[in-house]
């Protein structure tokens, strides 16, 4: 039996690990091809019966045209967007997503920005928080924001017309606008009752009050670009956070200068992340293929790197919110990466090469604290559980 020929994005880590893992139990059932950027070539695509991508790779009628041996796609990410998932269906290729797989990360991404705007601006947000979506990536967001002691509520529509959500859900928009944080974690849907595309527009952020926190970390056509720069550039007193872009990889250099934090499409690109999307791709194919083998768990990859080991801190006093922004920056620091982003060139060649070659990141959750008696109340137990602190005392 030939092997199944797999052509897999060169920034999944630790694949070839993986890989050798499968072929050590079963001899002869992967090999293993890299495609570099965005896009594999058509010779790559002319030998793929297996393909593992990330977002940056559109997957359309014309790809599939020239990947005639393809049986099953994968791709390390929540979201769906770059997929046509009827043309797969028509091929009759399996697809897999990877839903929360990064959802730590992303999560831990907005903290570090409400953790750095806060300590710059010598308080925490006064109102209310709303998170758009409550997914994974969306109810990570608001659990680690209740940790630092804001208040959050989660709009989501589709889950209150569903019922049953995982967190307590309301379809009111205007709360939405009137919070003094909007943190947006929606997929990109451009039609439909629940379409996403420039859910904030012109109309609605005319509508947010000074200094509101704006975050996308979603996609960015869910944050009308141009009406945005047009508020801004008209002196608006907006805080903004952007990650994502609607014209990616091209940045609008007019608008970078304009927010308050910005980031080159990495929130979601911690270690773990990373590694947890290279892992459960290959689960998920072994899955299908009816092959019981065992994989590395993700504490042995992560201890193949040296930022995924444990931090330690002594704590002996009850932590200020200072304390608390301050530890969230230690495991996750967003300022270097806008710092990063704004010195290099401001081109698409360099917006790529800057996921591309994305440093080594960990989580909070690797934070573990030496602490008082005071992390013994149920309070502080709650609230040190919602940043993902680990705590012994």
């Amino acid at each position: 039996m030939e092997p199944m020929h797999l052509l897999a994005d060169v920034n999944l880590p630790e694949l070839d690990t993986l890989v050798a893992a499968v072929n050590d139990q079963c001899p002869g059932t992967i090999s293993l091809e890299r495609f570099t950027g965005r896009q594999p070539d058509a010779e790559q695509l002319s030998r793929a019966e297996v393909m593992f991508i990330r977002s940056v790779t559109q997957v359309n009628q014309e790809l599939l045209a020239q990947a005639p041996e393809l049986q099953w796609l994968g791709s390390a990410t929540i979201g769906t967007d770059h997929v046509d998932q009827a043309a797969l269906a028509k091929a009759g290729v399996t697809f897999h997503s990877t839903p929360g797989v990064n959802a730590n990360a992303v999560g831990d991404y907005v903290a570090s920005a409400v953790a750095a705007l806060a300590l710059a601006n010598n308080g925490l947000p006064a109102g209310d928080v709303a998170i758009i979506g409550a997914g994974n990536t969306g109810r990570a967001a608001g659990q680690r924001l209740s940790g630092l002691g804001l208040s959050v509520h989660y709009y989501d529509p589709p889950l209150c017309a569903a019922g049953q959500p995982l967190v307590e859900v309301h379809d009111d928009w205007q709360r939405v606008l009137n919070s003094s944080v909007i943190s947006c974690h929606v997929p990109l849907q451009r039609q439909g009752a629940y379409a996403t595309y420039h859910l904030l527009a012109e109309n609605e952020l005319a509508q947010l009050q000074p200094g509101t926190l704006l975050i996308n970390a979603s996609r960015g056509a869910v944050v009308a670009e141009q009406a945005l720069l047009a508020r801004l550039s008209a002196g608006a007193d907006l805080q903004v956070v952007l990650d994502v872009w609607e014209h990616e990889p091209q940045i609008s250099a007019q608008l970078l200068p304009l927010v308050k934090l910005a980031t080159p499409h990495i929130a979601g690109h911690s270690l773990a992340g990373k590694l947890a999307g290279s892992w459960q791709l290959m689960k998920k194919w072994l899955t299908d293929q009816q092959l019981g083998l065992q994989l590395p768990t993700l504490t042995e990859l992560l201890q193949r790197y040296p930022q995924g080991q444990p931090q330690r801190l002594q704590a002996e006093d009850p932590p200020r919110w200072q304390d608390l922004a301050q530890w969230i920056l230690r495991c996750y620091d967003i300022r270097n990466d806008d710092r990063v982003l704004r010195a290099a060139p401001c081109n698409a060649k360099t917006f790529d090469a800057l996921r591309a070659n994305y440093a080594v990141r960990s989580e909070l959750n690797q934070l573990h604290l030496d602490t008082g008696q005071w992390a013994n109340t149920a309070a502080w137990r709650q609230q040190l559980a919602q940043l993902t602190f680990q705590t012994t005392n």
